[in-house]
This record gives C-alpha cells, sequence and structure tokens, in this order.
C-alpha cells in the first residue's frame, strides 16, 4: 500500500480581542496520496471537530483507512499529533529539513563568531570542523554522531582561556546554541530520518509544500498586515472556504461569492 504524505505549516492572524488577547493559529494541510493532492485549512479553536475533518479529507483523497500516513512538518507537535488524532493510530512523522538545516546555521553562526574573536585562544580546526560536520552527519540520518560532536563542542568551549572580554562573550554563545540544538533533537528523535537517502528517491523531505498554500490560504484574506481581526469560528470557515475553492471543488456561482 503507498503511504499518503500529509504536509503541515501553520500562520498566526489576528484575534478580536474579546476572544484572546494571542493570534489564532491557521493550520494549512496539503494531502498527497498516489493519484490526487488535496488543500485544507482549519483552525482548532473554531472548528467542530478538527480530527474528524481530517479524517474525511485523507478518505477523499483515497486513503482507506489502512494504508500508512507520513506527516511532514517542523517541530511544532500539535500539527502531527492532529493527524494522529484523525487517523486514530500511528503515524510516520518526519520532521522539515528546513526547520533541521536553520538550527545547525545558528550553530554555524556562533562558532564562526568565537573564531573570528581577535584573541581567539584555542586550535581552530577544534571548532571549525565539529560545526561544519553537523549538517552533514543529520543530513544522513547519523544522529549519535551530531550529538556527540555537540557535546565537544560545548567542553572544547568550556576548556578555553577566557581571560579577553570579545572570547568570552563569543564561548558563552556556542554552548548556548549548541545546548539549545541538543534539546531540540532530544524532543524531535522519533522524528529524524536520513534525509539524504529520501532525497536520492524522490520522496519529499520538507513541508514547503504546504508552507506554499500559506498565502493562498491564510495570509491572502487574514494575514497579519490586514486589518481585520477574527473570531475562531469566522476565521476557521473563510480557511475552509478558501482551500475549497483553491482546489476548484466549488463550482457555479459558489466561487464568485467566496472570491
Amino acid at each position: 500500500m503507498a503511504p499518503v504524505t500529509v504536509f503541515l505549516d501553520g500562520a498566526h492572524i489576528r484575534s478580536r480581542p474579546e476572544y484572546q488577547k494571542r493570534p489564532l493559529d491557521v493550520v494549512v494541510v496539503k494531502i498527497e496520496s498516489s493519484h490526487m493532492c488535496r488543500r485544507f485549512g482549519l483552525v482548532q479553536k473554531g472548528a467542530q471537530a478538527p480530527a474528524r475533518q481530517v479524517r474525511q479529507d485523507l478518505k477523499e483523497t483515497g486513503w482507506d483507512g489502512e494504508s500508512p500516513i507520513i506527516a511532514i512538518s517542523g517541530g511544532e507537535p500539535a500539527l502531527p499529533n492532529l493527524v494522529r488524532y484523525a487517523v486514530g493510530g500511528p503515524v510516520r512523522h518526519i520532521l522539515d529539513w528546513w526547520h533541521i538545516s536553520m538550527r545547525v546555521k545558528r550553530v554555524e553562526n556562533a562558532v564562526r563568531g568565537l573564531l573570528q574573536a581577535k584573541r581567539f585562544p584555542g586550535i581552530p580546526v577544534l571548532f571549525g570542523r565539529p560545526a561544519d560536520q553537523l549538517r552533514w552527519y543529520l543530513w544522513h540520518g547519523k544522529i549519535r554522531a551530531a550529538t556527540t560532536g555537540l557535546r565537544w563542542l560545548k567542553t572544547d568551549c568550556e576548556r578555553l582561556c577566557k581571560d579577553d572580554p570579545g572570547v568570552r562573550d563569543a564561548a558563552a554563545r556556542v554552548p548556548a546554541r549548541c545546548r539549545e540544538f541538543d534539546t531540540y533533537l532530544a524532543n524531535n528523535m522519533d522524528s529524524l530520518t536520513n534525509h539524504g537517502r529520501r532525497y536520492r528517491n524522490g520522496l519529499p523531505i520538507s513541508s514547503a509544500r504546504a508552507e506554499g498554500c500559506v498565502d493562498d490560504i491564510g495570509n491572502t484574506r487574514m494575514g497579519k498586515r490586514r486589518r481585520m481581526r477574527w473570531s475562531p469560528k469566522g476565521a476557521d470557515r473563510v480557511a475552509v472556504v478558501q482551500a475549497t475553492v483553491l482546489d476548484g471543488r466549488l463550482t457555479g456561482k459558489y466561487p464568485r461569492i467566496t472570491a
């Protein structure tokens, strides 16, 4: 049975003051099966039964209730959990490569700032090589090697002579970024995979297909740059209709009314 792939992303919109002070979260989803794809959006605080809605969309794309489901998203656990509730069973979640890459970049920038300090007292290769290898390890699914490299970076920073204030400040940033990234990997350990192998096999490794729908479903009518504020139920209805129009599932006079 061919797996059904679910790409997930989110957008923030302004809410009306009487509902909550924080922005509302619009969930944008693109479902792809072997013969069909479908987009939809929802606001969990406004939808009556968001999991049931996702399950219905999965069935309409050809999911038979038994085929494996692959969900691809960032590190926000609410997004894959929504698919798990809809399926009522196990879902394989894959962490979006772009989110991993951006966090690697934060570590690389911190190490680069340390190496560029005027009175850097260490051996550059001991710091530059682990940072350079970190992306390669994660791309090829070598998670243990990546976490070991992070720990060596932290240890080497602690051993540095930090008499110079510039070195001290730069050296403090590297362990902080490493701890942050190490925690991120630990929290998403079950969602890490060999992204390089998937890429070579022509399989998706990012949630970009859902991110491309965020503007069309969430930001076109409800983006932060617009001055409108929304209730949860109203925002949910607009997101559902926008996705339906984009997929061409409304015919006749309805596209003209909802455009």
